[in-house]
């Protein structure tokens, strides 16, 4: 296929992160099903292999590594000519108590939670420039980008990092046409072993959503896709918040 990818074709292309499984999947299968072709970035060889099983090669193409490394990172933008979209999904959670989060997790968290959204970002917006592309850039923050909440101060920390970025971003990147948002959910329903394994817990975070509902996958498939289409054109440095209205108040 050579040095860059997809030089000649008509059809857009989105680069979505994490997409080995769960939400970074279904928003894989989304765009796919729209007719995008696809740069997926998966951690490792096992999501791989099951995604050339899923998906026409000729459609795809994808790149396995450690988003938390920033050689990686520059060394996949360095064979992308360029995107018209890019999903930044990839993410870890820290449960840890503000007493016990160490320094090699918190590290970890961050150059994978954020560092990557931000480097990614760049490199990606830069081409879009270069190639004048006025593209969309979607990152997968949380409800925890807004509100705080009980062992999540390393993980609240990148997603409120996220929220900052986004706004500021979109304020550096409008003179080019190029859009970015952010996507805050609540709770997602990404395996449904959750609902079997883990009731108790879900039912209590259940009780805390005033819809008393967890979101869906699929609905934050439908949502990146919005924010890429012409019916979200004036839409930027905005936090669409799937929550259920757990933000709106107690």
């Amino acid at each position: 296929m050579g040095k860059n990818l997809f030089k000649k074709f008509t059809m857009k292309i989105t680069l979505i992160t994490g997409a080995g499984r769960g939400i970074g999947l279904s928003i894989a299968e989304k765009f796919y099903k729209e007719n995008h072709k696809l740069i997926l970035l998966v951690r490792d060889k096992t999501q791989e292999k099951k995604l050339k099983k899923k998906f026409n090669k000729k459609m795809v193409k994808i790149f396995t590594g450690d988003l938390s490394n920033f050689n990686f990172i520059k060394k996949i933008s360095s064979r992308i000519k360029y995107v018209n979209n890019l999903i930044n999904n990839a993410g870890t959670r820290n449960d840890a108590h503000f007493h016990r989060v160490k320094k090699k997790d918190f590290d970890h968290l961050l150059d994978l939670n954020f560092k990557s959204i931000f480097f990614l970002t760049q490199f990606m917006t830069k081409k879009m420039v270069k190639h004048k592309i006025k593209g969309s850039i979607i990152n997968l923050s949380s409800q925890l980008g807004h509100i705080g909440a009980y062992n999540r101060t390393a993980y609240c920390s990148s997603k409120f990092a996220i929220e900052g970025f986004t706004k500021s971003a979109a304020l550096d990147l409008s003179n080019f046409g190029i859009r970015i948002n952010s996507i805050a959910p609540t709770k997602t329903i990404s395996n449904d072993n959750k609902l079997l394994n883990s009731k108790k817990r879900l039912n209590l975070i259940k009780n805390k959503i005033p819809l008393r509902q967890f979101t869906q996958k699929n609905d934050i498939a439908e949502i990146c896709y919005f924010l890429t289409s012409s019916a979200s054109k004036n839409i930027t440095g905005a936090s669409i918040k799937v929550d259920g209205g757990w933000t709106a108040g107690f």
